[in-house]
Order: C-alpha cells, then structure tokens, then sequence
C-alpha cells in the first residue's frame, strides 16, 4: 500500500514520518484537499480511514483499492474549534497503517478586518480586473475584456498617455486580509509587451500600504525581445504571460492595501499573487482568493 496527499508525486508506506495535507482555512479556493490509496502490487485489497474529530469528513470512507482510491477530506467549520488543530487521518490497508495529518486553520475575523481578499494556503490570488483603479490628471486603468489568461486584462488609458513618476500616475487598489507577517512576495501576470516609448524600457510600480512604490521595468526583467527573438521572449509570448516579482514586508496582521502604479503606458495587468510563504507551483496560478464585502 502507498499513500500519496493532495497531488503530491511523493509516497509513503507504513514506515516512520508523517505526511500532512496543505492547510485547511474556511476561506480557501483551491480544491479540497484529498488523500490517495494506490496498490504497489498486483492483488486488490480493502481500506479504511478514520479522522481523529468528528467534523473531519472523508468521502469515501475507504473501499476495494484495485490501482487507486482517492478520499476527499473536508471541514464542518460549523463544528471545528477555532484557532490551529491537527487532527490526525489514519489509512489502514493490506495489513499496514499510514497517518496523515491534517492542519485545520478556523481564524476568526475582526469586523474590521472583513473587506476584501482574504488568505488562505499561504497566498492572496486576485483577478486584475476586481480591485479599485483610481485614476490621475486624465489618466486612468481601464479594463480589457477576456485579455488574460484567466480573466480581464487591466491598462492604462489613453494608450498615449506620457510616463509618469512612481506613485504620481494612476494606481490599481487592492483591499485583502493578510494574516502572514514579514516578508512577502507580490507576483504580477503581465502580458508580453515591449516599451513603446524611448527610454529606460517599460515599467511599472508596487506598494504595500503607504510604503515607496518599487518600479519594475519588464523588458530588463524579462529579457524582453532583442531582434533575435531570445528563448524568454519566445517563452512569455507562447504562454501569454510575463511574470515578475516584488518583495514586501507585512507588519501586522489584518487589512492590507497593495497598489499598482502606472509610470509607462502599454502595461498590461492580468493578475495578481501575493506568495506569504504556502504558493504551490502551478502554470496559471492558483484561483482567485475569497473575497469578502466587496
């Protein structure tokens, strides 16, 4: 008998070290967290599963494992006590036993702290297209329909618009509830451009809360086209996306803003992921986050 958690390409028989699932929070998007049964040989054999709490439902309980099993865990938040639990999951199978742990995050939110992207599993995902643009002398952010990979695109427009200083130009507000302090990372899925105005290449700007906006210019970033049609330019264009990063620190716990700042026009936004320490590696990035009174 092995036993994968949640996708992983790692198995563990019946021998010493504890697996444990991505946490649980109330607020995730992602799907459910599942454990896998798999057969290492030939025969067919029964399992069971049982959870440590009573709110810890797994669907199946167990059954006839001929390749693969998969359960499904999930929460009754009705019922979990709040605060950090792990509960301990128990597979047994073909004469041996595997426990898996599950940490189960039931957080409690201030009212004021009720606004916005929440995190969960480690991140902030937002869609650039579902924050506040605000806009300056003329200038402002303007949504593209179904130009991103997962949702809208966001722009400065007019497309003519001159560059703009760092926290001068019209910015991207997005509210979120961050319980992860220190430093953070902010990913920004831009479309693949390249600057249309002479100068330093195009650029864009991110702060967290009132700090100094940090300018990224993409082109020097992403080693953007050089004539010769480099291997990254090639790669950015064939999947429609251009990832850069940011690095933030996060004080306290509670509501954060992070703000995007125009500085040259043509920049195109297609999503956003704060990484507070849990992102897992994926090609599109994980789902938008839960969203609280919008």
């Amino acid at each position: 008998m092995g036993v994968a958690v949640d996708g992983s390409d790692q198995w563990w028989p019946a021998a010493p070290g504890r697996p444990v699932l991505p946490e649980f929070s109330p607020f995730q998007s992602t799907p459910a967290q599942y454990v896998d049964v798999f057969n290492r040989g030939r025969t067919p054999f029964r399992c069971t599963v049982t959870a440590g709490a009573p709110w810890v439902r797994i669907e199946p309980r167990g059954g006839r494992v001929d390749e693969e099993l998969r359960m499904t865990v999930r929460i009754d938040w009705a019922r979990a006590p709040k605060g950090t639990t792990t509960v301990p999951i128990t597979v047994s199978g073909a004469g041996r036993s595997v426990v898996v742990d599950a940490m189960v995050l039931n957080r409690s939110l201030p009212v004021t702290w009720r606004h916005g992207f929440v995190e969960a599993g480690g991140h902030v995902s937002m869609e650039a297209d579902h924050g506040d643009a605000v806009p300056a002398a003329g200038v402002s952010w303007r949504r593209v329909p179904d130009l991103g990979r997962t949702g809208a695109g966001m722009t400065p427009f007019p497309v003519t618009a001159p560059s703009r200083a760092a926290g001068a130009g019209p910015r991207l507000e997005y509210r979120m509830t961050l319980f992860t302090t220190g430093p953070v990372t902010v990913w920004a899925y831009l479309s693949p451009r390249n600057n249309v105005l002479q100068g330093a290449g195009l650029r864009y700007a991110v702060s967290l809360d009132d700090a100094a906006p940090q300018v990224v210019n993409i082109t020097k970033a992403s080693g953007a086209d050089d004539t010769t049609m480099n291997r990254q330019w090639e790669r950015t264009t064939s999947d429609n996306v251009n990832l850069t990063s940011t690095r933030h620190v996060v004080a306290a716990p509670g509501p954060h803003v992070l703000k995007v700042w125009m500085i040259d026009p043509a920049v195109v936004v297609q999503k956003l992921v704060v990484d507070t320490g849990g992102l897992r590696p994926s090609y599109l990035g994980p789902p938008e986050s839960t969203r609280l009174g919008r």
